[in-house]
């Protein structure tokens, strides 16, 4: 077991910060499809996050979790043959000599400045995260206990409610980027800082949903999935201006020496989302399942408003850099 851990923690790391910085390459400094691309990123991650629960999940709980697994390692090699096959779209890679480092350009003060910030989002960005990262924890045992999960007569595996919440991700996913691209047509498109206040906004609506689901359940029924519904709703909104559009402005601020390395950090955000989410968790059997809802819209807020602090205080100082290589680079 230790083994097989310790091989999805390497995999992942030497896989997420690189496929990430190739994805912000394929851009110039400054190019709003840049958020785009990050969108269709996670839009190809919910896919597999879709297709998961029904196969792996499925498998797991009807057939036996060595089938689940099993098919969970198919699904990886068939992701690498297709990377493969791809390699040859992605831009080249720069140059190197065996045995001889290359010479960068050292640092400037304005990229230090603009690593250090983007360090100090990582907390930021974990507190943000949470609450969408609660549903695979604790969302998942309150759906199984106390929502209405029948469907003529036969009750839903509790797995299902990851696809739904897939589901709607991918849909907002799409939605978002073509909202965007009509929008920046007509008008100046929100910056990346932005559109994550305003996905924190949605957010915080998202788990007020929740609240909502927790207050009105009747006293020894079910929850029916109206409000349920309206969080994730709510909550995929808010998921497309957070995650995909954080780590496209960790790719457009990061500086070029260290590029895939800063990319890694922001992955950092999302273990301790996870980390933050285990052990909130651990409080859903000993408190209101509405006060521990309330908690979640606290992370919410809490981060949306150090969002729009960080724009205020920090963001046109680094903006106004990239503005101005953008006028060199033409």
């Amino acid at each position: 077991f230790l083994i097989a851990l310790l091989c999805l923690i390497l995999g992942s790391g030497m896989f997420k910060g690189n496929i990430a910085s190739q994805v912000g390459a394929l851009y110039r400094e400054g190019d709003t499809r840049r958020a785009d691309a990050f969108q269709i990123f996670y839009l190809a991650i919910n896919a597999g996050v879709i297709a998961s629960p029904l196969i792996v999940g499925s498998l797991g709980e009807k057939a036996g979790w060595h089938w689940g697994f099993g098919a969970a390692g198919v699904g990886m090699v068939i992701g690498v043959l297709i990377f493969l096959a791809g390699t040859r779209h992605l831009p080249p890679d720069p140059p190197r000599q065996h045995g001889v480092r290359v010479a960068h350009p050292p640092m400037t003060r304005q990229e230090w400045l603009a690593t250090l910030a983007l360090v100090l989002l990582v907390p930021v960005m974990a507190v943000a995260i949470a609450p969408n990262n609660q549903i695979f924890n604790a969302y998942m045992v309150w759906g199984d206990r106390d929502f209405d999960l029948v469907w003529f007569g036969t009750k839903l595996p509790t797995t299902w409610l990851v696809t739904l919440d897939s589901l709607g991700s991918v849909s907002f996913l799409v939605l978002t980027a073509l909202f965007y691209r009509w929008y920046g047509k007509r008008w100046r498109e929100p910056d990346e800082l932005s559109k994550m206040i305003i996905g924190s906004a949605f957010s915080l609506a998202g788990m007020f949903a929740l609240y909502m689901a927790a207050a009105g359940k009747p006293e020894g029924g079910a929850i029916g999935l109206g409000w349920p519904l309206m969080f994730h709703v709510l909550n995929s909104i808010g998921f497309a201006h957070i995650l995909p559009v954080g780590l496209a402005l960790f790719a457009r601020l990061a500086p070029k020496q260290i590029n895939a390395t800063v990319i890694g950090l922001y992955y950092l955000a999302l273990g301790g989302a996870n980390a933050l989410v285990g052990w909130v968790g651990g409080w859903f059997e000993t408190m209101p399942v509405t006060d521990f809802w309330l908690l979640h819209a606290s992370f919410a807020a809490g981060s949306g408003a150090v969002f729009v602090a960080f724009k205020l205080l920090l963001a046109p100082r680094l903006m106004s850099a990239a503005t101005a290589e953008d006028v060199a680079l033409a």
